[in-house]
């Protein structure tokens, strides 16, 4: 797929084919190499231009240069990078291994918001905005959709949170909801097949997702919180004292709760911790309910957590330095971004699913990178078969 990417370059120039340029730049993610130029520092060996010469079926004297692959990426396809993370989220779910993680026959999706950069300038015009003791920041924002199948988180949607029509301070910015809105037709229309449980904070609690869900079929659960539904937070509060419709021990729910027109369901957990202090979760759903599986409910509930965790935490501050955006180019840092979103569905399926990984048993991911980075550059891996037809079996134990 990486070789059909529509190349833009004159044909008399071109030294690297697109997927020798491409693939170098997502090996070098996988590897855990964060800057371009390091990109050439590391992979500058005997050994890994071998490698990638095998990998990419291409007799390489040097690897590509960084700013070489810098503008390539300036001129790709954006929807074509979004194209090839949706064949291969296909690919794994059609795979069935993941089946054992679905709901009832959902597969649970989270979505949330994350911001990638600050700037004390507009880069690229279409940053949002906030002003604090009369000074403006910039920042940029995108929201994820993301699939959870055990500790796995698979993106299979971004949504740039951008302003593109702001002219003065008065003008309503973007925002998560409105993002939401341009992405669920993408995902409905993606993935007609499948069925979704939608997840996300109590932002999320409003009549136009609700509407969203409901009419694509979707089944939700969102946070509850006092501050942002009082009257409804109140009535779930009252039903309970009158009567808990569960009788297990720190769980509450109340059924066929009408908001704005829309019948829903609220449960609660209580948390005690060891030294004894109260954690209190408190959700929304469409999902049936009931004393039988109110448990399992709670469970999807706090799988929201794992987007910041085995999401943004790990792309942020581990593996990937997702907020080192490599490129003021506009079309660039959005692939850029594409490419860390394959890199890490790749990196977790070697994390979890190699059985070389797993009988090495490392401890840290900064292991696992040092591990692949390694073998890339250092091991010889032309025996390696490729360009074979294999299966997918996955273990999560």
């Amino acid at each position: 797929m990486f070789d059909k990417l529509t190349d833009v370059r004159h044909k008399g120039y071109i030294k690297y084919n697109m997927k020798t340029i491409i693939f170098t730049k997502l090996l070098a993610l996988i590897a855990g190499i964060t800057t371009m130029y390091g990109i050439n520092s590391t992979f500058n060996t005997e050994q890994a231009i071998k490698n990638i010469s095998t990998i990419c079926s291409n007799n390489l004297k040097e690897i590509p240069d960084w700013q070489t692959i810098q503008d390539v990426i300036e001129t790709l396809n954006i929807s074509e990078m979004e194209d090839i993370r949706k064949y291969m989220v296909k690919a794994l779910i059609r795979s069935k291994m993941f089946d054992k993680y679905r709901y009832k026959g959902y597969f649970q999706i989270i979505v949330d918001a994350t911001g990638l950069s600050s700037h004390d300038y507009n880069l690229n015009e279409k940053c949002l905005t906030r002003t604090r003791d009369g000074k403006k920041k910039y920042y940029k924002y995108v929201l994820e959709a993301k699939i959870v199948v055990g500790n796995i988180v698979l993106s299979i949607d971004s949504e740039w949170i951008e302003n593109s029509s702001i002219k003065n301070d008065n003008d309503k910015q973007d925002c998560e909801i409105k993002a939401f809105k341009r992405m669920a037709p993408r995902i409905k229309e993606n993935y007609k097949n499948f069925k979704f449980i939608i997840s996300g904070g109590a932002l999320y609690v409003n009549k136009p997702m609700i509407e969203i869900c409901e009419n694509y079929g979707w089944k939700y659960i969102f946070n509850l919180k006092k501050d942002r539904l009082k009257e409804l937070y109140s009535t779930f509060d009252g039903n309970i004292l009158l009567g808990n419709e569960t009788t297990l021990k720190d769980y509450a729910l109340s059924t066929n709760l009408d908001y704005k027109g829309y019948k829903l369901n609220a449960f609660r957990y209580t948390q005690i911790s060891e030294n004894d202090s109260v954690t209190v979760f408190n959700y929304i759903t469409n999902l049936k309910a009931s004393n039988d599986n109110v448990k399992e409910l709670v469970v999807l509930g706090r799988n929201r957590w794992k987007i910041e965790n085995e999401g943004f935490n790990v792309q942020k501050n581990g593996t990937f330095c997702i907020s080192h955006l490599c490129s003021r180019n506009e079309n660039a840092l959005k692939i850029h971004y594409y490419l860390i979103q394959i890199a890490h569905i790749i990196r977790q399926l070697l994390e979890y699913g190699s059985l070389v990984l797993r009988e090495m048993m490392f401890k840290t991911k900064r292991e696992v990178t040092k591990f692949i980075s390694e073998n890339i550059t250092s091991h010889n891996l032309a025996k390696i078969p490729l360009n074979k037809n294999f299966q997918l079996r996955f273990s999560n134990s």
